[in-house]
């Protein structure tokens, strides 16, 4: 797998918002983008804010299953 750099977006649909990482190629202010939850692409989020700093994919990826895994021991 490639390793590219992402930033932190916050994005909104409808009343929901909600913050992701987001590929920098895909990240403009106003862009909207598509989010991938349990295996399914979910449309329609429009990028509404865009943090710093950039990070590369397999950082955010392995801190994102270190939290899934501490959530399974942890019973929450």
């Amino acid at each position: 797998m490639k390793n590219y750099s992402m930033n932190q977006c916050k994005l909104q649909k409808n009343n929901k918002v909600t913050t992701s990482w987001i590929p920098t190629k895909y990240v403009v202010k106003g862009n909207f983008v598509k989010l991938k939850a349990n295996d399914t692409w979910i449309d329609g989020w429009k990028v509404i804010e865009v943090f710093q700093p950039i990070r590369l994919s397999d950082n955010i990826i392995t801190r994102s299953e270190d939290y899934k895994n501490t959530r399974k021991a942890s019973d929450i």
